[in-house]
């Protein structure tokens, strides 16, 4: 596969990545519905997927961000970014014949609010389910800039500090209040908080070397252990790993060393990951028990279709919409991959 060109401003293998932490919650949930059977139930921990979004979300936008952006042109540009889409999904969930839990029009107004995730009953997780975390988004979001700017007028130390207190506060979270922990928003903002603070010191000149024998072998260690430790308390502990996936990757792409995740099919399968990440568990709910064969040919149809899905929506929907509201400036996550090399700024 060819890779795609680079510059400086972008990191491919952070975009590759996310197509590769969606497939990781995807196949949770194809377990958790009996599709398939993960050999050791290895699966069972990957909805810790979501976590590494919330790291790198962080990450991007601190690192990424212009210096001086006025709040109110961030908020817009995220609305851009993630609403859309998700509209069109809530219509979507409102017309399909199954849905994870359940569906009303107050879940409908919940949902369209992204505030569904504030919920402490099965409204988080109504119409489409995994839009619980866009939910957590909009409140980081909504935050940022606040964050940013209290972040940038303390040392070092006190960010990293910050970070570290609010990921043990999470973990206690977890094993408190147990299942809210998961999708309430103010309990998954250290992880968010985590990426913040890295990406800011990544922007400032911080350039640390992590290795791949250390940060891949500790993930698939962190993963294992996690299948023993009660949900949702991974989450925290496993930020942290993450952020060490996020750390090699942009270092690698910033010594431009090659690679197979800087190709031009992962690059583009990393930007229609959110797409992917918005349709697959409705489409997985909706053909459970409806196809022939086996569990892994059933399993490779409904990816198969949630990818055709996701980019029908990625290219009809998100490009054209986050376009269109921005005003024509770009979005890093959403740069064609042909124009990587270009070296106009982008935000």
């Amino acid at each position: 596969m060819r890779p795609a060109p680079t510059s400086p401003d972008l990191l491919p293998r952070l975009t590759s990545l996310r197509i590769v932490a969606a497939l990781a919650v995807a196949v949770f949930h194809l377990q958790g519905r009996d599709v398939v059977a993960i050999p050791g139930a290895l699966a069972d921990s990957w909805y810790v997927g979501v976590a590494f979004f919330f790291v790198l979300s962080g990450f991007v936008l601190a690192w990424g961000t212009r210096p001086g952006l006025p709040a109110g042109t961030f908020w817009r540009r995220r609305f851009a970014r993630i609403w859309p889409s998700h509209l069109v999904m809530v219509g979507v969930a409102a017309v399909v014949p199954v849905v994870q839990t359940q569906r009303s029009l107050a879940d409908a107004g919940w949902n369209i609010l992204l505030l569904q995730g504030w919920s402490t009953g099965t409204t988080a997780f109504s119409m489409n389910a995994v839009a619980w975390s866009l939910s957590c988004e909009a409140f980081f979001y909504a935050l940022f800039p606040l964050l940013v700017w209290a972040a940038r007028r303390c040392p070092g130390w006190v960010r990293w500090s910050v970070a570290g207190a609010g990921l043990v506060l999470a973990v206690g979270a977890g094993l408190v209040v147990g299942g809210w922990a998961y999708h309430m928003p103010i309990f998954r903002l250290p992880e968010f908080v985590l990426g913040v603070v890295a990406g800011l010191a990544v922007r400032d000149g911080w350039r640390p070397a992590v290795p791949t024998w250390v940060v891949m072998p500790a993930v698939v260690v962190g993963l294992v252990v996690s299948l023993h430790v009660p949900d949702p308390v991974p989450d925290a502990p496993m930020a942290v790993l993450f952020l060490g996936v996020i750390l090699w990757a942009q270092d690698r792409d910033r010594r431009d060393v090659p690679g197979w995740l800087r190709s031009r099919a992962l690059v583009f399968a990393g930007e229609a990951s959110f797409a992917f990440y918005l349709v697959h568990e409705l489409v997985i709910v909706n053909l459970v028990g409806h196809l022939p064969g086996p569990g892994w040919l059933q399993a490779a149809v409904m990816l198969l279709l949630g990818a055709v899905a996701a980019v029908v929506l990625h290219l009809g929907v998100e490009k054209p919409a986050n376009r269109w509201i921005r005003g024509g400036s770009r979005s890093r996550a959403l740069v064609p991959v042909a124009d990587v090399a270009d070296p106009r700024p982008v935000s």
